[in-house]
């Protein structure tokens, strides 16, 4: 017999058996729509991820840390930098420069982050602030701008963006647009010496002054304009400024006596010396501005390589120069690592359902072969090999699980068709272009359809070789 005459007469022997058969297929159908659905989701989150990982150009960047021993990209590229004590390599410009010249480095942006800011407020709503930043707005830094537009290099004071979390809370869910141009209060921390702090000399400290009869300054409120909105999964609950409005927010303005004060105060004292009676003298002290974020250095910063085969070796070529660094590459496969952990134990319960219904074929092909016993011995009285009885019911047996298969990954396909319609609704809400996440690759629709035939093929492996032992003239008798 040709391979074809088996697949024909094992359809016949099914379709003889239609309602058995149909509950029998039913059963894979639950099994194999339940792995197509499970596997589906995980790939599709996996696709996304990667899809945005290669939209912002993270695999061709390397995170450069002050401290040596950071070597996880997102420690690194988070990492709240200044105060460099042991084991640690300031980032400054000169910093900067060198990285510059490390072949196949196209770029670097510096990155400042700090805690002076605590809240933001706009209306009625007053929100704390989890994270203030600065980059430079060279391209090497990639947000998702889901309305307005992002920090441009001819920024400098004044301007600001937001994630989409802080624009929902301001009440612009849905309508991000209308939230551009508005200006919004930002409230320092105490102590806050940087632009727009009103400093005042000790001598009118009236309230409690710090060791040097500094006063302790009260927060400050700064003004900002919102140019754009940044999708909060890029950095939840952040603010994001120039780096120029940064640095001068860093600043610290305090009274100092100068040399030149010194010398001011010490003509004073020696005038009074001269006049018989009471004098006056006016201490003077000036107030004085320190650059910190040029005296304890940036944060981090972000190097572009000319190829994502090269971050490695940039990345070691950056610890030579006694900085922590690492490319993305490390920490990309980790995650991956995890979605593929979780496709495993979610594909693992589908399987279960799997297995079920593989002992429902080896039912289903036991009852066959009860009642076709006289019709196996009628088949080897006229000279069929015990080959040919086992050859028919193992296909008969694949068949049931090939057609589950193929209905399981039809209606698969129907649920994450439905599933895909909510979930492009609530990416356009948080205004993320990509939709239809949920997919079906083809080795996906390849794989669930050879292992539901398989599955059925092994199921039927027993019951095919106990057909194939029936002695011919007991099956004859057989009633």
């Amino acid at each position: 017999m040709h391979f074809s005459d088996y697949v024909i007469l094992a359809f016949r022997n099914i379709w003889r058996a239609k309602l058995r058969s149909a509950l029998t297929i039913f059963a894979v159908v639950i099994g194999a729509t339940s792995v197509t659905i499970m596997l589906a989701l995980v790939t599709g989150a996996k696709s996304f991820f990667l899809d945005q990982v290669q939209a912002n150009g993270t695999l061709q960047q390397v995170a450069i840390s002050p401290q040596q021993d950071i070597t996880n990209f997102n420690d690194a590229q988070h990492n709240s930098g200044g105060n460099c004590s042991t084991n640690c390599t300031k980032l400054t410009d000169l910093v900067v420069d060198k990285v510059k010249a490390i072949p196949h480095v196209t770029g670097v942006a510096r990155v400042a982050g700090q805690g002076m800011l605590a809240a933001i407020a706009y209306g009625n709503q007053n929100l704390s602030l989890n994270q203030t930043t600065a980059y430079d707005a060279n391209g090497i830094i990639v947000n998702n701008v889901l309305a307005g537009r992002d920090i441009q290099t001819s920024d400098t004071t004044g301007v600001l963006t937001i994630t989409s979390d802080y624009a929902d809370k301001f009440g612009f869910k849905g309508n991000y647009g209308g939230i551009i141009g508005k200006s919004v209060k930002l409230l320092t921390q105490d102590f806050y010496s940087g632009v727009g702090a009103n400093i005042q000399p000790p001598q009118q400290c009236n309230g409690p002054c710090n060791g040097n009869n500094q006063p302790n300054n009260k927060p400050t409120t700064l003004t900002g304009t919102i140019v754009g909105v940044i999708d909060t999964s890029n950095n939840s609950q952040s603010v994001r400024i120039p780096i120029e409005w940064m640095r001068e927010m860093q600043e610290n303005q305090m009274y100092q006596v100068t040399p030149a004060d010194q010398a001011a105060n010490a003509a004073q004292q020696a005038k009074c010396q001269r006049i018989a009676g009471p004098c006056n003298i006016t201490q003077h002290m000036t107030l004085t501005t320190t650059d910190m974020l040029a005296q304890n250095g940036y944060s981090s910063l972000i190097a572009k390589v000319d190829n994502s085969k090269n971050a490695a070796s940039v990345a070691t070529a950056v610890k030579k120069l006694g900085l922590g660094a690492a490319d993305a590459e490390a920490s990309i496969k980790q995650q991956l690592t995890i979605f593929n952990v979780i496709g495993l134990v979610l594909g693992g319960i589908g399987g279960i359902a799997l297995a079920v219904a593989a002992v429902g074929v080896v039912n289903t092909m036991v009852m066959a072969i009860l009642e076709r016993t006289r019709e196996i011995g009628v088949m080897r009285a006229v000279g069929a090999k015990r080959s040919t009885v086992r050859t028919l019911f193992t296909i008969e047996a694949a068949l049931l699980g090939f057609w589950g298969g193929v209905v399981g990954i039809a209606v698969g396909f129907g649920l994450t068709r439905i599933a895909n319609i909510f979930v492009n609704k609530q990416l356009v809400s948080q205004g993320v272009k990509a939709h239809d996440i949920i997919s079906l690759p083809p080795w996906l629709i390849l794989a669930v359809v050879g292992i539901a035939t398989l599955i059925g093929m092994l199921a039927g492996l027993y019951p095919a070789a106990r057909a194939a032992k029936l002695n011919p003239v007991e099956a004859l008798r057989y009633e």
